[in-house]
């Protein structure tokens, strides 16, 4: 796949419209559950993907190297959500999140969320900053290494390291008290 990617990104940057689509459907996916993590927002992360692909088409020409195109990609949806999370600064309550809705069909935000468990890790993932978010996310759930994020996140990789170390404390620290917190609801 991927040198049929790299196809696709020099088609792209000569104008080709079904090359473009045909990236943002591969990449779709990926972009909304990485958005979404780093937001906490579904609706935030809707727009934050389609402004990522948007300012993508217009500056595809900007592309020099189509083997760098994901890394590009990523780096532009971070900075993006980064940007929407300043602009938007509001604290989202877990059960507006979770609520009580009837999904229609499966998405992509229903398998980063499948129980319990998940739920508790992701409602303390959202109470991260969203430097140690991205951090996170890009680690754990998109497979990068701390080189790759730091380009991404246009920082030193002892930065990227630092993050991910102080977001793992968090995490420790706040799945034991959720988990502290409801030991001592149960005996009450």
């Amino acid at each position: 796949m991927e040198r049929e990617t790299e196809e696709l990104v020099r088609r792209m940057r000569e104008g080709d419209q079904e090359a473009f689509d045909q990236l943002v459907r591969h990449y779709y996916e990926k972009t909304l559950r990485m958005a979404y993590l780093i937001s906490g927002n579904e609706a935030d992360s809707q727009d934050i993907v389609q402004e990522t692909f948007v300012i993508c088409y217009l500056n595809r020409r900007k592309i020099q190297e189509p083997a760098c195109f994901e890394r590009w990609l990523f780096k532009t949806l971070t900075r993006e959500a980064w940007r929407v999370c300043r602009k938007s600064r509001r604290e989202q309550p877990a059960e507006e999140i979770f609520g009580e809705q009837e999904p229609q069909s499966p998405s992509v935000l229903e398998t980063v969320i499948e129980d319990s468990t998940n739920r508790e890790l992701y409602q303390a993932i959202c109470e991260l900053p969203p430097k140690q978010r991205t951090a996170l996310v890009l680690y754990y759930f998109n497979g990068m290494g701390t080189k790759e994020i730091a380009k991404i996140c246009g920082c030193l990789e002892g930065t990227v390291k630092s993050r991910l170390h102080t977001a793992r404390s968090r995490l420790r620290l706040l799945l034991k008290e959720n988990r502290d917190g409801l030991g001592k609801e149960a005996l009450l």
